[in-house]
């Protein structure tokens, strides 16, 4: 979505009255051969967290050293606690549905992983024509005085009581958070159980 004065309203109708997935991933490395291994999602509805999802999964590649340094995922611990690619691609797509707009912090790269998984497992699913909102790209219009847009430097100027701990359930969360601050709403928590969570 490109921001300017009109899509900014239109953002704000959409995260106050409408649906709102906020999501994040975690890779195995940024190349064209990278895969997937944790996605997660936060639902928001009305601009109330109704939901949340995230699953591991179990990558077919090898694990960039500075990959798994960032968000401490090991291929010991994803081939025990991780999913078939196919799975959490149906399970994330279905979390998703086809009313929400999407919401990410630089969505490209996290656009770009997303086709790639699909493409790469032959994925009858695409995000390709969304509506996708990018976080990054907002916090650049919105506070063109900072020299960084990195989540962990909004949540910071922003106050938010969110962390940006590279877990990609905490970062969706985050991300969603830094929407509805730079609009200007008020986002309340539930404590609606996780739609599809896998403990670490």
């Amino acid at each position: 979505m490109r921001i300017c004065e009109g899509s900014i309203a239109e953002l704000r109708r959409l995260a106050a009255s409408g649906r709102v997935v906020a999501f994040d991933t975690e890779t195995t490395g940024i190349s064209r051969w990278d895969e997937i291994c944790q996605i997660a999602a936060a639902e928001y509805v009305d601009g109330v967290l109704n939901r949340t999802f995230s699953v591991y999964i179990r990558p077919t590649c090898e694990m960039n050293p500075a990959a798994e340094a960032v968000h401490g995922l090991s291929m010991e611990f994803l081939e025990e606690n991780g999913i078939e690619p196919e799975e959490a691609m149906e399970r994330f797509f279905g979390f998703v549905g086809h009313d929400a707009l999407l919401v990410a912090h630089n969505c490209r790269f996290d656009m770009r992983m997303l086709n790639q998984e699909c493409t790469k497992f032959n994925l009858c699913f695409s995000v390709e024509g969304a509506e996708v909102c990018d976080t990054l790209a907002l916090s650049r219009h919105f506070r063109p005085d900072m020299k960084h847009h990195r989540l962990a430097d909004m949540i910071d100027a922003l106050g938010l009581n969110e962390t940006n701990s590279h877990d990609a359930l905490d970062d969706a969360r985050a991300c969603g958070g830094v929407l509805f601050t730079l609009l200007g709403l008020q986002t309340a928590r539930t404590t609606v159980a996780p739609c599809q969570m896998m403990a670490r």
